[in-house]
């Protein structure tokens, strides 16, 4: 066969699958079997809380005893204190107790003694440290984006330590919700003790979606990207595959392509971010009086500058409209705004543009003083401390050039094509350009590769290292950026739009400066000191919002018929959710938290549920849609999630109820008559054996060593790397074998380096929700534990720790403390004599005998499971 017949042949055949497969596809969802669907599936139901069954003195015992007796079975008794104990720590705190509080639970093993147990560990600052892993794995958290590169994601780690403050203080989890998908949008975001505003960091985990740098259609890249940001709020949130959508109407849920990209709009209206977390405060703010300062100065130069310069002023403020515009060029956006021109995310740029004298480096020796032709949107004015991000509204690319007249000193103009920000290669690398140029100048971008594309401009002066390359950025943009920008004109012509000569208007000698002038510099000079430089973290911002279209099977390229934004059909019905200019995105919020959704409960407790027993009430926790399963206990599922809404939301509140029942801590021992009648113990008539997470068994390893850092939060710590790993992306550094000790939530998650001690634990790849993760039990694991460094160290630690504080030669009262540790009792008479016999070979106090016999016991069943 010739090289042309098999190339031809190969086409055929993929056509004629390519076909087979679209004649796959299922067709449009009519209104008959969308309500069949709708009205039918538990899921959807209204929540029906019901009132407990008599009997047991704990409603969640009263339910599952119900189910039980009805099947013939009984719960089990209670797990011994020491296992009891254990259970819980791990649970809540994710360490294992110390000998002390094992000891006196054994001793007091009530239910008075439990309670005020459950009281102090919910209190614990590591509390909130355990139950925030469980959130990252929902939103896929990494601080890299992937890909080849593995780009970093600047200051993605404020966003997980803002979940770690919302757990610890028992954010009420609609708040939590709400804040995740408009809290840059809220009319009282809250702020914490420092004035930082906590609401906008949430929307933070939209970005975490991996992205790639380079793709061949931005389009696609940005279809990808909004798929993977839906199918996340889908099943973190509401338990469904709402990304089953993208090409054709759901096969199994009452679920419309036309929902898919209604949802879609509100994430296509909204832009990245760094944004700021201290906005602009109160009027007599520090940034009130940085802005006084700068108009005292204008001032003072003005009287002090002779005829000149006054009459110069007013003129600069017509000199807008005399922009001669061809008439085959669009103003995208000026200085005279209306609404949706702009959209500034922060205090950067002002609320208003600058006319006049300006001081952009008050630091400066001796500092400069500019004045502009015309009005410009001007960074400098709010002062260096104080970041900026303004954007144009959305406009479609008609024209091959944009015209962007402009100043700045390190400030930065992109134009945002598709919603794609990772400007790195050559042709990318059109949209972005460095301003380094104090006077008024043109700045042209040839777009003609991107013609017909939603496109927006973004005017940035900020610290924030740029997605596209964080270590050049964060070396070329000092503290002093700033950036001013005047008009942004579409044209056909590759000059920009005549007009008046742009030249800067004369500036009067420092010698020749009056005291006046020198006193109001100093006045600057001090109000832009006491400015306080606010921390920056990736957001959701609003922009122009936009409709889209539903795309016939999902190809972006085929655009059909409109999809106004809007929550769910089976929901919220047809009226559209959205108004005005922005996104809509606060509108969806209160859409998907009104009472009428009764998803967001079920999920909600379903979930606490799941990580306290092993199982949900509904095994498939991501999906409660018809191919997910249904609850085992339905009216138990609905009382939680009824007496969630009634305590305001409080996870504490869920948490304590479920672990302060009888079912919670139940043995977890095998009776073969229970197991005939109930193989897989869904009617939960025993506990669930389970195994630590991979974060878990590390910390132990800490704690146990006597290495754990309590200190919380703050950036991440890097990675140990080996000699060998050496590709594309490695990170620039290497981190301490030990991490410093710190817990295994601030160690960097970087999606191409990921731990290898973790990942033999199941640690889930970062890159899509992961509701329940994989529990496996693999010779890997073994292999792990008994040759991992870290492991080794820590044992080595743990052993002299051990020397330290039991320094008698006799091994009893060393051995007892360490089983007391590790697992939380006393060894028996054989596995004494099986120790001793390991320290044989010495007479028992060596350190590295001791920590040969540590490592041993870490590499049990009994320290990796909870029974």
């Amino acid at each position: 066969m010739s090289p042309r017949l098999a190339v031809l042949l190969g086409l055929l055949s993929a056509a004629w699958l390519h076909g087979r497969a679209a004649a796959q596809l299922p067709g449009p969802l009519d209104a008959a079997e969308f309500a069949q669907r709708r009205h039918t599936h538990w899921a959807w139901q209204p929540l029906r809380v019901p009132t407990p069954p008599p009997g047991a003195a704990h409603p969640v015992d009263a339910f599952l005893d119900t189910r039980l007796t009805a099947d013939g079975l009984a719960r089990a008794p209670a797990a011994p204190p020491h296992t009891q104990l254990r259970r819980l720590w791990f649970d809540l705190i994710g360490l294992p107790p110390p000998p002390v509080a094992v000891q006196r639970f054994v001793a007091d093993p009530s239910d008075v003694a439990w309670a005020q147990q459950v009281d102090e560990l919910l209190a614990s600052p590591h509390y909130a440290e355990r139950q925030a892993r469980h959130w990252l794995d929902l939103v896929r958290y990494a601080e890299t984006l992937g890909h080849e590169s593995d780009f970093e994601i600047p200051n993605a780690w404020r966003y997980r330590d803002y979940v770690i403050r919302a757990y610890d203080q028992d954010l009420p989890y609609d708040q939590f919700v709400r804040e995740h998908l408009a809290g840059d949008l809220l009319p009282a975001p809250r702020r914490d003790a420092s004035g930082n505003d906590e609401s906008v960091q949430a929307t933070a985990a939209f970005w975490f979606a991996e992205q790639t740098h380079s793709p061949v259609d931005a389009g696609q890249h940005q279809a990808d990207r909004i798929d993977n940001q839906l199918d996340v709020v889908g099943k973190a949130v509401l338990g469904l595959t709402i990304a089953c959508a993208r090409c054709h109407d759901h096969k199994f849920d009452a679920i419309r392509a036309s929902d898919y990209y209604a949802l879609a709009g509100f994430v296509q209206s909204s832009r990245y971010v760094q944004a700021p977390l201290q906005p602009v405060d109160v009027r007599g703010s520090a940034y009130e009086v940085a802005l006084a300062a700068q108009h005292a100065l204008a001032n003072a130069w003005m009287e002090a500058s002779g005829a000149e310069v006054r009459d110069a002023v007013p003129r600069m403020k017509a000199e807008p409209h005399e922009l001669e515009l061809r008439p085959d060029e669009r103003l995208v956006a000026g200085v005279e705004a209306t609404d949706g021109d702009w959209f500034a995310t922060n205090d950067g740029f002002g609320a208003a543009p600058w006319s006049g004298p300006f001081c952009p480096d008050p630091a400066a020796e001796p500092a400069q003083l500019l004045v502009l032709p015309g009005r410009f949107w001007n960074s400098a004015i709010a002062g260096p401390a104080r970041d900026g991000v303004l954007s144009t509204r959305t406009f479609a690319i008609e024209q091959r050039y944009l015209h962007v007249r402009t100043a700045g000193q390190g400030g930065r103009l992109k134009v945002i094509v598709d919603g794609f920000h990772l400007v790195r290669d050559p042709i990318y690398g059109r949209l972005h350009r460095l301003i380094d140029e104090p006077n008024a100048h043109w700045v042209t971008f040839d777009l003609q590769t991107w013609l017909g594309k939603p496109a927006y401009l973004q005017c940035l002066d900020q610290r924030a290292p740029d997605l596209a390359d964080p270590h050049r950025e964060r070396s070329q943009h000092a503290a002093n950026a700033w950036l001013a920008v005047q008009s942004v004109v579409l044209s056909p012509h590759a000059e920009a739009p005549p007009g008046r000569a742009i030249v800067p208007l004369p500036t009067p000698a420092w010698t020749t400066l009056p005291a006046a002038v020198r006193e109001a510099i100093a006045t600057l000079r001090a109000a832009v000191a006491a400015l306080p430089v606010s921390p920056l973290l990736p957001a959701l911002a609003d922009g122009t919002g936009r409709d889209g279209h539903v795309f016939v099977r999902g190809d972006h390229k085929r655009p059909g018929a409109p999809a106004p934004r809007r929550f769910l059909q089976a929901l919220a019905g047809d009226a559209p959710a959205a108004t005005g200019p922005g996104s809509g995105r606060l509108a969806l919020a209160e859409a998907l938290l009104s009472t009428d959704n009764p998803l967001l409960a079920r999920v909600f407790v379903n979930r606490v549920w799941h990580h306290l027993f092993g199982r949900g009430l509904v095994r498939t926790v991501d999906n409660l849609g018809a191919l997910g399963e249904p609850p085992s206990h339905p009216e138990l599922l609905d009382w939680l999630a009824g007496t969630a809404i009634t305590n305001g939301w409080s996870t504490k509140h869920t948490v304590r109820t479920l672990v302060t029942s009888a079912a919670y801590r139940q043995d977890s021992r095998r009776r073969d008559d229970a197991e005939r009648i109930d193989p897989n113990n869904v009617l939960l008539h025993r506990q669930n054996v389970r195994r630590l997470d991979a974060e878990v068994v590390r910390d132990s390893l800490l704690a146990l060593s006597g290495r754990l850092d309590p200190r919380r939060f703050g950036p991440p710590v890097d990675l140990p790397l080996d000699s060998l790993v050496d590709a594309r992306g490695r990170p620039p550094r290497s981190g301490p074998l030990d991490g410093f000790g710190r817990r295994s939530i601030y160690l960097a998650v970087r999606r191409n380096f990921l731990s290898p001690l973790l990942l033999a634990f199941d640690q889930p790849t970062p890159f899509a929700t992961v509701g329940a993760r994989n529990v496996s039990n693999v010779p890997a694991q073994a292999l792990a534990l008994a040759n991992d460094p870290f492991v080794h160290a820590e044992c080595a630690r743990w052993a002299d720790q051990l020397q330290r504080e039991r320094p008698a030669p006799d091994v009893e009262p060393r051995l007892l403390l360490a089983y007391l540790q590790v697992f939380g009792r006393a060894p028996d008479a054989e596995e004494q004599a099986l120790c001793r016999g390991l320290l044989a070979s010495s007479d028992g106090n060596g350190d590295s005998d001791w920590a040969d016999l540590l490592h041993a016991l870490v590499n049990t069943t009994e320290f990796l499971y909870l029974r």
